[in-house]
């Protein structure tokens, strides 16, 4: 029994660990990126008829956006830098994926429903993890 109680207390501790040092990491002045299967000439034009994408566009003015063909012609990196001090990154990084869900898809997939239904001392870091996911990706 004393096992379990030290486990669940390591697990809630080392959530709260990755949770602090992202949260540290907001400030941090590095552009976001994510590649979309798209070709770099079909995505220009496709920004270029529809302007940006809503997430994106809902930002503000305080972001720049660049085009760059990903390696391997893998589709297309998009890079996003914040120059606006009061743009949360968490949002940004959402706003990053919803683009490419819009992109790939047409549409934005709603969040996967969490396996655990009842809940225990031992599954609430888990279940904090995943609502978090949601903002700042899969687990």
């Amino acid at each position: 029994m004393k096992k379990l109680i030290v486990l669940g207390l390591g697990v809630g501790c080392a959530a709260a660990a990755v949770l602090a040092s992202r949260a540290r990491s907001s400030a941090d002045p590095r552009p976001l990126a994510i590649t979309v299967d798209r070709p770099l000439a079909a995505l220009k034009q496709h920004l270029a008829d529809g302007g940006l994408p809503a997430p994106l566009a809902e930002l503000g003015p305080g972001t720049e956006i660049d085009l760059t063909a990903a390696p391997g012609e893998r589709g297309t990196e998009i890079r996003l830098s914040l120059s606006d001090k009061r743009i949360n990154r968490t949002d940004a990084r959402q706003a990053l994926r919803t683009t490419r869900q819009l992109i790939e898809t047409g549409e934005v997939m709603p969040p996967d429903i969490p396996v655990t239904r009842r809940r225990t001392l031992t599954s609430l870091p888990l279940e904090l993890a995943i609502r978090r996911s949601g903002r700042e990706g899969r687990l």
